[in-house]
């Protein structure tokens, strides 16, 4: 028994120095692991903090490039578009200053034969007329045609429109007893520049003359006429013209009415003409010379030339 006791003490002896020198060098050992752990861990987290700012930078300078390529393409749209428009207004700008100046010359032109008008009618009439003064500046002819606007109501010469002649054959369908056949002729009809307005109506002296061939109980009746007068028109389209003068052998009146197709003839076609159509009636107080009132009517058809 004492000798089991021995052995076991030398066991107990020779283990636990083993153990302690065990249990030592593995608290030695932790700390070591353990910093060679976290410096792993660090180097790691510090490889995937890099990677992750890479793949930032890298995001944002793919998103920049992309902004940067959207923004050249739109400036370059941009630059082609005001490149257009700019081209576009200068067409514009010269296609007006090209219409400015037709519309100037014309106004030269009409101006030029509305004063040549005048003069002409001004030595036919005997009368002096003073050529107007030639103006220092454009505000002063602006401040002169304001000026004959607003006298529009006074006789004035229509120099826009200068003189026009027309000729106006008749289709005779009424007749009064004087005449076994209804006369059939032609009107010249005279339009001068002259005129004054009358609210929305324009009035235009004119002058008439025509011949007309007639028969009385198979005897041949040739009538004549000889007029001075005017004629209305609304809306250069509505018209109504009347002379007083020699109808036949004696006093009497010319009237023409009817619808004028000017717009369509001037402003549509270009042309310098214009065509009138209406009903036309000739009124005397002495036809034959005999005291005898007569008269006649019938459809007309006139054509003006201006010049």
């Amino acid at each position: 028994m004492k000798k089991k006791r021995n052995y076991i003490a030398r066991y107990l002896l020779l283990v636990l120095p083993l153990m302690f020198i065990n249990l030592n060098a593995q608290e030695e050992v932790d700390p070591l692991e353990t910093a060679r752990l976290a410096k792993s861990a660090a180097e790691k987290a510090q490889a995937e903090a890099e990677a992750a700012t890479e793949a930032a930078i890298q995001s944002a300078a793919t998103k920049a490039a992309s902004q940067a390529r959207e923004n050249a393409v739109q400036a370059r749209k941009d630059a082609e578009a005001k490149k257009i428009a700019d081209a576009e207004a200068a067409e514009a700008k010269k296609q007006a200053d090209a219409e400015a100046v037709e519309e100037a010359e014309l106004d030269a032109l009409a101006k030029a034969a509305g004063d040549e008008a005048r003069k002409k009618i001004a030595q036919e009439l005997g009368l002096e007329i003073e050529d107007e003064p030639e103006t220092a500046t454009e505000e002063v002819e602006v401040a002169e045609e304001v000026e004959v606007a607003e006298e529009v109501e006074e006789l004035a010469v229509k120099e826009e429109l200068g003189f026009s002649v027309g000729v106006a054959p008749s289709i005779g369908l009424v007749k009064g007893a004087t005449f076994t056949n209804v006369p059939m002729g032609v009107t010249l009809v005279i339009t001068t520049p002259y005129g004054f307005k009358l609210g929305p109506l324009d009035f235009t002296i004119s002058a008439a003359f025509g011949g007309y061939q007639g028969e009385f109980e198979e005897e041949a009746f040739n009538p004549s006429i000889m007029g001075v007068g005017g004629n209305l028109t609304l809306a250069n389209f509505v018209f109504a013209e009347g002379h007083a003068g020699i109808v036949g052998e004696g006093p009497g009146i010319r009237g023409f009415a009817g619808v004028s197709l000017e717009y369509l003839m001037k402003k549509g076609l270009g042309l310098p003409v214009n065509i009138l159509v209406g009903g036309e009636g000739f009124i005397s107080t002495n036809m034959a010379g005999a005291g005898n009132a007569s008269g006649w009517g019938g459809l007309g058809v006139r054509l003006d030339y201006d010049f």
